[in-house]
This record gives structure tokens, sequence and C-alpha cells, in this order.
């Protein structure tokens, strides 16, 4: 496991963190003026993500886009961030590791990263000419959020829980089946109803006992 870093030492400005980031063994974000270690994510993220890309690659066949998975990365001015997904229509110089001008932002929800992947990225995504397309997809339910530019400053706003995704800056159709094939929602309803169960238990045990509080 990676040591955390000594706070002292972590870089404040986006030119220092790139260089303090070329030199470490493992993968960082820039967020909001803050490094932030990449973990390693669940297999339920990774299969998503998988399945996600495959979709958009197959969208992109016999197009002048491509989609990068795991590794490209989109920088602004307090941000330097490695999404999900990158669909970009511009040139790339694929000796590097920056997209500058991405059209499609794919972020997949885990527990560590859905404030960052819902405030302080997207609000640096937004400010990109480029991007046509955010989308913010949960990995403990079927629900995708398309955020979908129509002005400069304007984005829309769609929240999809079943049927297709239409992302029209690239043409591409995206069936949430699709995205979600192989992905079983059982364990979450599962634990969702314990929980309850628990609660309930602890109620009727209360009020059955009341010389005693509860710990």
């Amino acid at each position: 496991m990676a040591r955390a870093k000594p706070f002292d030492d972590l870089p404040r400005t986006l030119e220092a963190f790139e260089r303090w980031h070329a030199r470490q063994p493992e993968r960082w974000e820039f967020i909001d003026g803050h490094p932030v270690m990449k973990a390693p994510p669940a297999l339920r993220h990774t299969r998503i993500k998988g399945n996600l890309f495959a979709a958009l690659h197959g969208s992109l066949r016999g197009r002048d886009c491509s989609g990068y998975v795991d590794g490209a990365e989109i920088k602004s001015e307090r941000t330097s961030s490695i999404p999900d997904i990158v669909v970009t229509c511009g040139p790339v110089d694929l000796r590097g590791s920056t997209i500058t001008e991405p059209v499609v932002i794919v972020e997949v929800l885990s527990p560590s990263t859905e404030k960052a992947d819902r405030g302080s990225k997207w609000r640096a995504y937004r400010l990109i000419p480029s991007l046509r397309h955010y989308l913010i997809v949960a990995q403990d339910r079927m629900l995708v959020e398309l955020h979908t530019r129509k002005a400069p400053s304007v984005f829309e706003e769609r929240s999809v829980e079943e049927g297709e995704l239409h992302l029209d800056a690239i043409g591409a159709v995206l069936h949430l089946d699709a995205i979600y094939a192989g992905v079983s929602f059982e364990e979450e309803a599962e634990g969702a109803e314990k929980e309850v169960e628990d609660g309930e238990a602890g109620d009727e045990q209360t009020a059955g006992e009341p010389g005693e509080g509860r710990a």
C-alpha cells in the first residue's frame, strides 16, 4: 500500500504538481489545488466502465473521433484529472497523456470520488470549450446523469434510468442495458433491507426494555 505523502511536500500549483507527479509511482489527480491519489476501483466500477467504453468504441467506428479509457489527462487552470473515459474529435499527440479538446467526459461514481465528480471536477470540465457531453454514471443502481451543452455557459441535465442515451455531438446512441450488462444490484437491495430490519429490531428492543438506552 502506498504511504501518504507528508503534507508539506505536496505541490500547491498545477505547474508544481506536473513536475512532482512525473516522479511518483502512483497515479494522482490535482483537484481544486490539492493532490488526490487515485484509489483502485471496485470490480463493479471496472465492469461498468469497460461496458461503456466498448459501447462508445463501437459507435465511433468510422468517425473522426477516438475514445480513451483510464489514462487520458484533462487539465485546466487548477485541475489535472484522469476521467474514466474521454472522447475527443481533435488532434492527439499519442506520445503524451493529455487530451486538450475533449468532447465527451465520463466519470463512474464511487464513494470516494462522488463529491469531486459532481462538484470541483464538473466545475472545471464545464469551462472547457470543446466539451459537449458529461456523463455521471452510478454503480449502485441503473442511472446515468447526462449533461449536454446547449450554449457556451448552459448545460441541460437529464437523468436516464432506462432506455437510451443520445450523444448527438458524436452521433452515438448508448443503451443502459449494455452499460450495466453483467452487473447485479441485488446486494445493494439486500443490504438496504437488512438495515431497515436491524433498525426495526432495535426500536422493538428499546421499546420493550425501557430501562436500557441504546448503545
